[in-house]
């Protein structure tokens, strides 16, 4: 792309001050090009309208047109023009009116050739930098117009997760540009039937197709009834949040029917409740994903309304969502000795409950905790087991209530180890990226900074899961590294001092007393002892 020259033009009645002008600017020195003049105020004006220059060199006295109307029209036309003032001694005061409605500057009369280079130079940096900042401001406005489907992706990711102000979230949402309307809205939770077993057929490209086909057909249903954003819940799955329209729960049929239809899919949608502004999408979410969950009933392929699940008054309290929240943040990270009380207090809820409830209960908090596991583990192959377990909680003939309790226990133990074990295979080879970074640069110091930063962790953070994999310091182990390293150079044709400056070492009675703390000698002496 072709750098934009920066331009000048120079106004004065005098034409002799102008010719001196145009002769001191230079391009090829001074950076700037000379590419007009006019010698009175109105043609000064008719030329910068026409040439657009980024810097005017002008006298404050002319005819027809006073320097500080024309530094106001100039201004008005061209707001990041550079107005440099021509004036006199006594034309001090008249030049500051101008220099506050914007003039960049002023030389006094008369003026040395230096003055008008060095307040053009001036002018020319303050013209790059100001390109500068535009360019800049213009690129971020890029970068987040490009961004802003992931932006509100994110957003309604979260908003469906976590409560905030009606003004915080009013606020998000005008700055996102939603086009639905912040009251009065109905989600639908629309899982791809079947998609888990399907997947292990199918490469991860008819998977995108697969999912690309399904999305465009719920945003035309919806499109043709409401106001509506289609986006992705998890791998197979999707949330339609709209301004709820006449018939929240025949336009989810409509979607079902549609995608059966018109691809080789079915889908299973749960539909919530209206939620009467956005604060309550959270409410709204969790009916939905609930109504959808009945697909482990229904088979798939069918419409569930929050309506006709919620629990009639002789049924038991549920379990709190702030318990549910609990097991599963407990799940994500692995924790099984304290998932497991935590799935029992759940369970104790429904102590009593009829028994066709209990085993719906247990339905729901496996298939959630299957789908908890099969979002974190990145291992295909780990996910057998699981899908076993699994299974045996969607026997057709009903399992005795402490046969749900042992199958929903072995899902979460297995789970957990699974997620355990491939933690610490991530952080074995973090760690091991770390120490081959050590071994790189032992003539360097290497600080725990500079590590966390190769491997992309915080400095804490690292430090810490050093200590934990490793058993030992990040200094420790670096000393050890270098004093292996110095061995092996011993043995060869090194000098010690050669041998400490290769390590990192300025100081070689430093090197000397470290080798000997870690080998019971000095250098020398296990050179001696272990040459021939």
């Amino acid at each position: 792309m072709k750098i934009r020259p920066i331009t000048l033009c120079v106004i004065d009645d005098i034409k002799s001050v102008v010719r001196g002008i145009e002769g001191l600017i230079d391009e090829d020195i001074h950076g700037v090009r000379v590419v007009g003049s006019a010698g009175n105020g109105e043609e000064g004006v008719e030329l910068v309208t026409e040439l657009r220059p980024d810097i005017v060199l002008t006298d404050i006295r002319m005819p027809r047109m006073d320097g500080l109307e024309m530094t106001r029209a100039i201004m008005s036309a061209l707001p990041t023009c550079k107005v440099i003032l021509l004036s006199g001694y006594t034309d001090f005061e008249y030049a500051q009116q101008a220099i506050r409605l914007g003039a960049f500057d002023f030389l006094a009369k008369p003026f040395l050739k230096e003055a008008v280079e060095d307040v053009v130079r001036k002018a020319r940096d303050q013209v790059l930098a100001d390109r500068s900042e535009h360019a800049r401001q213009a690129e971020m406005e890029r970068q987040i117009k490009e961004s802003m489907p992931l932006l509100r992706q994110e957003y309604l990711q979260l908003l469906l997760r976590y409560t905030a102000s009606e003004s915080m979230l009013q606020e998000r949402w005008d700055y996102l540009r939603m086009e639905l309307e912040p009251q009065r809205l109905t989600l639908l939770c629309v899982e791809m039937d079947g998609m888990d077993k399907e997947m292990d057929g199918i490469s991860m490209h008819e998977v995108e197709l697969a999912r690309f086909a399904v999305k465009n057909i719920l945003e035309e249903t919806l499109s043709m009834h409401t106001k509506a954003v289609v986006f992705r819940e998890h791998l197979y799955g999707f949330i339609c949040l709209m301004n709820t329209p006449k018939d929240a729960a025949a336009l989810a049929e409509a979607c079902r029917e549609h995608v059966r239809n018109y691809s080789r899919y079915t889908v299973s949608i749960g539909v919530s409740s209206e939620a009467l502004t956005i604060r309550e999408l959270p409410i709204a979410y969790q009916q939905a994903s609930e109504a959808r969950s009945f697909n482990f009933y229904t088979g798939g392929n069918s419409v569930v309304r929050y309506e006709e699940i919620v629990p009639r008054p002789d049924q038991p309290k549920r379990h709190s969502a702030e318990q549910e929240k609990e097991l599963f943040n407990l799940l994500r990270m692995g924790y099984e000795e304290k998932a497991l009380p935590m799935l029992q207090t759940i369970l104790d809820c429904y102590a009593g409950a009829a028994p066709g409830y209990f085993v719906q209960v247990c339905g729901e908090l496996g298939l959630l905790m299957y789908r908890l596991f099969a979002e974190k583990l990145t291992a295909v192959s780990a996910m057998d087991g699981l899908s076993a377990r699994l299974k045996t909680l969607q026997l057709e003939q009903p399992l005795k209530q402490q046969e749900l309790i042992e199958a929903l226990t072995r899902l979460l133990e297995e789970g957990c180890r699974l997620l355990q074990a491939q933690k610490e295979e991530e952080a074995n080879s973090v760690i091991a990226q770390a120490i081959q970074f050590m071994k790189e640069n032992l003539d360097k110091n290497v600080t725990v900074n500079d590590l966390a930063k190769h491997v992309y962790l915080s400095a804490s953070y690292f430090a810490n899961l050093f200590k934990k994999v490793t058993g030992t310091t990040l200094i420790h182990y670096m000393t050890g590294l270098r004093i292996d390293k110095a061995k092996e150079m011993l043995l060869g044709d090194k000098q010690v001092q050669e041998v400490a400056t290769a390590l990192g070492y300025e100081d070689r009675s430093y090197f000397t007393d470290v080798f000997k703390k870690h080998t019971g000698m000095t250098p020398s002496e296990f050179k001696g002892a272990y040459r021939p």
